[in-house]
């Protein structure tokens, strides 16, 4: 059974030969790391890998200092490796908002080494695209200002919304042309104790250009792979129901046995390990010991579990080997 066909049949419930591996890591990891992660990889291969737009410039908001991107936010960072905070939004003024137009042209670059990457990993579960609707209003507007918008119901949020989301459904038809299996959305819903909005606005405000888009996706043929940080239980049973198929987010904070009991079976859980206290600060045991907590809990005879862990700057190597191992 090759990568592809497992993830498929992890994340659909038709019995695996094995829990599939993924690990992701951070533009840090590679600096600091370098030819040791290639070796851990070569060694280690994992079932999932990223197709990408060439014409991103994510790379550049894990770099110190500040950037422009092309919507017109300004980032700054003083951590290289870590992920950049937003310095000055353009819609911090909704004055601006009526003559502000999203960057379309970047849809028109940057897509001409996916055939040849498809190609040459044909073996492996390919996902692709980022799509973000929550994070990318909030880099626009502010975080501040965004939240006392939804709380308000304030008219020109909605512009906003639909201006993201028009944009994102174009994005959409863009990575829906290749031979992709899984289409990535990336919103983080949840501070460590709770949903950030209320669930009410959750569901009147942002779940219909969900559905939309994950209909969108479904009726391509691939699956729906949604990524949160967060305690977001409020908002799981909405995402099953919206179509979501495979759902990274950080289980331990949510508790790994309650999230079982609830959802195990209707889901596929997409990792992921505790990055918070036992990637960076763990052992290689207690990486296995975690591992086998969620198998046991998440996982079924018939699948619905991805392996999957992050290693950020603060994780040893030892431990990123201890990621891609745990689940075999």
């Amino acid at each position: 059974m090759d990568s592809r066909e497992r993830v498929r049949r992890a994340v659909t419930f038709q019995g695996p030969d094995r829990t599939p591996v993924e690990l992701w890591s951070l533009p840090g990891v590679w600096w600091r790391f370098g030819p040791q992660m290639e070796a851990l990889l070569s060694s280690h291969p994992v079932d999932i890998v990223a197709a990408k737009q060439s014409a991103d410039d994510d790379l550049q908001l894990y770099e110190q200092g500040e950037f422009l991107d092309p919507w017109g936010v300004l980032w700054h960072n003083e951590q290289p490796g870590i992920f950049s905070q937003v310095k000055a939004p353009p819609l911090a003024d909704y004055v601006a908002l009526p003559d502000y137009q999203p960057p379309y042209d970047l849809l028109d670059r940057g897509f001409e080494g996916i055939p040849a990457f498809v190609r040459e990993n044909r073996d492996k579960f390919i996902k692709g695209a980022f799509v973000r609707l929550f994070e990318r209003m909030q880099w626009l507007r502010g975080m501040s200002a965004l939240m006392v918008d939804l709380m308000d119901d304030c008219p020109a949020v909605y512009i906003l919304r639909d201006l993201v989301h028009d944009y994102n459904m174009c994005e959409l038809e863009r990575w829906l042309a290749y031979d992709l299996d899984a289409i990535v959305f990336s919103d983080d819903w949840g501070s460590q104790r709770q949903l950030l909005i209320p669930p009410r606005i959750w569901r009147d405000f942002f779940a219909p250009c969900y559905e939309e888009m994950f209909a969108r996706v479904h009726r391509a043929g691939k699956l729906v792979f949604f990524h949160s940080d967060g305690y977001i239980v409020d908002v799981i049973e909405d995402l099953i129901a919206l179509g979501v198929d495979a759902l990274n987010s950080q289980v331990w904070c949510m508790g790994v046995e309650e999230l079982g009991e609830r959802f195990r079976g209707r889901m596929c859980f997409w990792g992921e390990l505790d990055r918070q206290h036992t990637l960076p600060h763990g052992t290689p045991h207690d990486i296995r010991a975690a591992a086998r907590t969620m198998k046991q809990h998440l996982e079924t005879a018939e699948g619905g579990l991805i392996g999957e862990g992050e290693a950020g700057i603060d994780v040893p190597l030892q431990n990123i080997e201890a990621m891609l191992t745990c689940w075999h």
